[in-house]
């Protein structure tokens, strides 16, 4: 890769940032469809970085016809996008010095004709790992397809250069601890510079005259929206299962996959049977068993900008995918006590999601995030007895279907130290589950209706209560994490 300090071409280029040049050359063969060139423009932008505003010179390339017909798609070939951050971007956050990082990139295109005009977002345009140098900038390079663009009618088809949105997922050394968090910015052109990439010429056909303008038509599995995001059914959705990141967030770069890091920890606590007006305890801790950070994602939300981290994973207890089982007593229907022992199982998997700032809060210094897990749990009954009589419920009494236990937990990490939840560091996590009506249950006679009746039922509490994690080559809090207590 080119380094524009030591290049003298790079340098004069950079000095010239916002005189934007195309270079045209044919390449090889003859006809129609070899009509193309290689469009180059130097751009100069203003990116939000956390430290403050920084310009930044970004040289953008693709490949793209001279000519083309009505009705035929331009595809922009052979993108690529250079730039250079200062080393401080990463160096500056909380975390282990990191030796590489990668990411990737969306830039948001204006595509014009006869005076009407679509945007294009560019987006999923990689930056693959690249090695920390020593000393100096990084210089860092993007590249991936982009949509077509089908001209409806006769007319020069213009490209020029938007907003430019980057993420980038810092790597530290194996078993020097936690990377610094994702960091994801948003850059925009200066103005009063040209910031047009290429025209492509669509000449009228013979004997036609041509019509009033009209946008040329994108396509390749984007439906571009003018706030720069995409709208449902776009491109790149985080592969992160049951979880999903916000509504009102679109995304900007990702999702990029990750590489896991085993990590395993205990979670306890209540969940309360709003028909019983009592909880169970679930006092023996679970044991989760997680692989940390899938995937990463960069989002644009109407509070700014913001990483979105998967995680996923399963419960264990005696190699089964549940919580132990815990021994709950109520009086039901208000008068009767009953004992029961209850199993949660596991069906599926634990999808987790943390969607976190990408720059700290100005007066903590703190990043904050906010995690929520999704799990598709079914409860089993046993062991029942009422007013001390054993009642036999049979092996197969259970919800008739899984609920989907949500939990949300918030927090922070950064100066002073992590606080609240985070998935590293535990914490409390809270939500809701809705218990399903229960069938299988009874041996002599059917008992479905009974349990429906008094426990099934919707918004019932769940507090739990999760230790920090043992990550697989770090040793804080190994080889066994502390076990937590419950807590109301």
């Amino acid at each position: 890769m080119r380094t524009r300090t030591t290049d003298p071409r790079r340098a004069a280029r950079i000095a010239a940032v916002g005189a934007v040049t195309l270079v045209a050359g044919f390449m090889p063969g003859t006809g129609a469809a070899t009509d193309t060139r290689t469009a180059e423009a130097d751009v100069a932008y203003t990116c939000d970085l956390p430290s403050g505003a920084q310009p930044v010179a970004v040289h953008i390339a693709a490949e793209l016809p001279v000519t083309t017909s009505i009705g035929t798609a331009i595809r922009p070939r052979d993108v690529a996008l250079s730039f250079e951050l200062p080393r401080s971007v990463l160096s500056a956050s909380p975390g282990a010095e990191p030796v590489a990082v990668s990411g990737s990139a969306r830039m948001l295109t204006e595509v014009s004709q006869r005076g009407e005009s679509t945007e294009v977002p560019w987006q999923g345009l990689g930056i693959p790992e690249f090695p920390l140098p020593a000393t100096g900038d990084l210089s860092l390079r993007a590249t991936g397809e982009v949509p077509t663009i089908t001209p409806r009618s006769s007319g020069d088809v213009l490209f020029a250069l938007g907003q430019l949105d980057v993420g980038l997922a810092p790597r530290a050394a194996e078993g020097a601890g936690d990377a610094p968090p994702p960091l994801a910015f948003s850059c925009k052109a200066d103005p009063d510079q040209s910031a047009e990439l290429a025209k492509v010429t669509v000449p009228p056909e013979s004997g036609t005259t041509p019509p009033s303008g009209a946008a040329p038509e994108p396509s390749g599995g984007t439906i571009p929206d003018r706030s720069g995001g995409a709208k449902a059914g776009r491109a790149a959705d985080p592969p992160s299962g049951g979880v999903q990141p916000p509504a009102d967030c679109t995304v900007m770069t990702g999702p990029l996959p990750q590489v896991p890091k085993p990590a395993h920890g205990y979670m306890a606590g209540y969940s309360n049977v709003n028909k019983l007006a009592g909880a169970i305890k679930f006092n023996d801790p679970g044991h989760l068993r997680l692989n940390l950070n899938t995937s990463v994602s960069f989002l644009r939300c109407p509070t700014g900008v913001k990483s979105w981290l998967t995680t996923d994973g399963t419960l264990d207890h005696k190699g089964k995918a549940q919580m132990p089982p815990a021994e709950a007593t109520f009086l039901t229907f208000g008068f009767m006590p009953t004992t029961a022992k209850v199993e949660l199982i596991l069906e599926g998997r634990i999808d987790i999601g943390t969607l976190g700032d990408s720059a700290p809060d100005p007066e903590t210094k703190k990043y904050k995030e906010t995690t929520t897990a999704i799990a598709p749990m079914r409860a089993r009954l046993y062991d029942v007895e009422v007013n001390g009589e054993p009642l036999d419920v049979g092996p197969n009494c259970r919800s008739a279907s899984p609920m989907t236990l949500q939990l949300v937990g918030k927090g922070a990490s950064g100066a002073g130290g992590p606080e609240g939840y985070t998935v590293k560091t535990g914490g409390p996590l809270t939500g809701y589950a809705d218990v399903p009506p229960f069938t299988g249950c009874g041996v002599t006679e059917d008992l479905d209706n009974l349990f429906t009746a008094s426990v099934s039922g919707k918004g019932n509490y769940t507090k739990m209560m999760q230790s920090p994690l043992c990550v697989e080559g770090v040793p804080a809090n190994c080889p066994e994490p502390p076990k937590p207590e419950p807590e109301r």
